[in-house]
């Protein structure tokens, strides 16, 4: 990504344009690298019918309520807000195939001798890795709110895997995924000018989400998961 965003911005393009094309071009490497190398299968229709997806993932859905709501009742739409808008699907698109669909995926078969805590390894390493991401955004803000982010990104990253483990359907956390950036791009701007969070402001989120995620990935439920992934 940092590769593919530096030259970019070498080419002179704008900012808007830039992410574009980055999350576009880095898409389409990683769908490349998994169909030619990884080969981890991205399950996007659940065998579960839909209002148990609902009832399974209950919380989730609660957040994405007010994700939703906080988007449609934002400042007024403009052209710009649109495209933050469009661009906030490219990103959940990219991230939840990546992290969700195939490291997550990737990590399960690694971790699949390991009956008891495979599950929750596989969870663990893909979201640290998600996390670890939003390092990047030291390029353009502080120490302490990437630092705020990172840690509500591993908790994030921690309930998204709960979510498509438990239905087998990336299209959930990815419209999760949508709503949530797609609400914080159009309140804040790309680059969030204005938003200064301390970093302890990402540990209220890690705690919920992880303790949510923790709840839907208990012992109970894990053969049931391994029996759809692995099986």
């Amino acid at each position: 990504m940092n590769i593919v965003g530096y030259l970019l911005k070498k080419a002179s393009l704008s900012t808007m344009l830039t992410s574009f094309l980055e999350e576009i071009v880095v898409l389409v490497i990683v769908c490349l690298a998994n169909r030619f190398w990884l080969g981890v299968p991205i399950r996007l229709k659940s065998e579960l019918p839909f209002w148990q997806q609902v009832k399974t993932n209950g919380v989730p859905v609660f957040f994405m309520v007010v994700n939703g709501s906080m988007l449609v009742t934002a400042k007024r739409f403009t052209e710009h807000s649109a495209l933050l808008v469009l661009l906030a699907l490219l990103i959940a698109i990219f991230e939840e195939t990546l992290f969700r669909g195939i490291l997550l995926g990737g990590f399960l078969r690694r971790f699949a001798s390991n009956v008891r805590w495979g599950v929750w390894l596989a969870a663990i390493f893909s979201s640290l890795l998600f996390a670890a991401s939003h390092l990047i955004n030291l390029s353009h803000q502080s120490l302490t709110m990437t630092v705020g982010q990172v840690l509500m990104a591993f908790g994030f990253g921690l309930l998204t895997s709960a979510m498509y483990l438990r239905t087998g359907s990336l299209l959930w956390t990815i419209a999760w995924h949508f709503l949530e950036d797609a609400q914080v791009l159009v309140n804040t701007g790309l680059l969030q000018q204005g938003v200064n969070l301390p970093a302890w402001a990402g540990i209220g989120p890690l705690v919920v989400y992880g303790g949510v995620a923790w709840f839907m990935l208990r012992r109970s439920k894990l053969a049931d998961i391994r029996a759809r992934f692995l099986n």
